[in-house]
């Protein structure tokens, strides 16, 4: 283990050295060995509906929307999607479970969030409007349900940002500077994913489900979230939300 992977890993975890991994045998956290640090993504699709508004043509976030992440591994469609996961939209590999001798222990999260045409296409398509981001992370919460445990709402997309991908570039030409913003869930220069209050562990064998709900129904008119073309990029068919964990995956004693 590297000197910096070592230092982070104690001041992570030291405070949780004595949290239980598997009642049955009595292991916990310091019972465990590092394997190594690294994240954990994957990408859920909610569809939108159309309509129309007073000023024109309106597309809807739908109330009650559930969809779970850490269901399909790459090359499987689903999670909302009929398209085959690629490795841009997960790293999974192991279902919705780890295996037998692993465990990985999530410290911090972060939700990006993006529109795509439709549940067929992977194609990433920029929401401009912050003021329409904020209204979907607001509105969207996050559940964890670890085997036949209770499920627990823990908070909302809003307040686990993902802190990446481009808020904004200048455009220059021979006489015009044109200044083009994009939307994020948190800004660029933000912490890199929001820590998690207590560590979240994906242990060897049980189920972990990681869902997402929509509140009320949301409703955005004036071409915002236009059903045909926004600048060029197409319409948008539904929202695309990206959950990536980071933390460490460490090996269970024999």
């Amino acid at each position: 283990m590297s000197y910096q992977n070592q230092k982070t890993l104690y001041s992570e975890l030291r405070p949780f050295a004595d949290m239980m991994i598997d009642q049955g045998r009595g292991v916990t956290v310091s019972d465990l060995t590092f394997a190594s640090a690294e994240d954990r993504y994957s990408t859920s699709y909610i569809p939108l509906t159309n309509g129309t508004s007073a000023g024109g043509t309106s597309v809807t976030l739908p109330a009650g929307s559930v969809v779970k992440f850490m269901q399909k591994n790459i090359g499987e469609a689903g999670q909302g999607f009929t398209a085959a996961l690629t490795v841009g939209e997960t790293n999974n590999t192991n279902g919705d479970r780890q295996p037998s001798n692993q465990v990985y222990i999530a410290t911090h999260l972060g939700f990006k969030v993006y529109g795509t045409a439709r549940a067929s296409s992977l194609d990433e398509i920029t929401i401009e409007d912050q003021a329409t981001m904020a209204k979907i992370c607001g509105n969207t919460t996050w559940s964890l349900t670890v085997g036949d445990g209770i499920k627990r709402t823990l908070g909302t997309v809003l307040e686990y940002p993902a802190g990446s991908g481009p808020t904004g570039f200048v455009a220059l030409s021979s006489t015009t500077a044109v200044l083009s913003s994009f939307a994020n869930n948190g800004a660029a220069d933000c912490e890199q994913k929001r820590k998690l209050p207590i560590p979240i562990v994906f242990p060897p064998n049980i189920q972990v489900d990681l869902e997402l709900k929509t509140g009320a129904a949301q409703t955005f008119n004036n071409n915002v979230l236009a059903a045909t073309s926004v600048n060029g990029q197409g319409g948008f068919g539904g929202i695309a939300f990206k959950a990536t964990f980071k933390g460490f995956r460490m090996t269970m004693p024999a």
